[in-house]
């Protein structure tokens, strides 16, 4: 089964330290990595935010939606020109189970990794 873990946050929350500083490392690839592979499956992880980075949801699920696992990152629903909703259900449409982690300005960031590392485990 294909997994999907969106990390969610507003801006400057940690979003990017959480999985740039904790996660990867905890995955067994560099910081400035991509590519990992999880219990045998292919993964893909994109730590800027789609709004920051001013991604595309439909360009980003052409390109990696052959991965069997995705770790993106976006802001919340009810923050204007969210990509939330729309990523919810394209990756929904591709066939990922998706799961979400929310991260919060002084979170236990390494716990929020752990929790994504469960999302990609179940």
């Amino acid at each position: 089964m294909k997994k999907a873990v969106i990390v969610v946050g507003k801006h400057y929350v940690g979003k990017s330290k959480t999985i740039n500083i904790h996660l990867k490392p905890k995955l067994g690839i560099e910081r400035h990595q991509h590519k990992f592979t999880r219990n045998g499956k292919a993964g893909f992880i994109l730590s800027q935010s789609f709004e920051e980075a001013d991604r595309d949801v439909d360009s980003v699920m052409e390109k990696y939606s052959g991965y069997d696992l995705l770790v993106l990152s976006t802001r919340p629903a009810d923050e204007t020109g969210s990509c939330l909703s729309e990523l919810r259900i394209k990756l929904n449409s591709a066939g990922y189970r998706v799961g979400e982690v929310v991260v919060e300005h002084n979170d236990d960031y390494a716990a929020k990794a752990d929790e994504i590392l469960q999302h990609l485990d179940q």
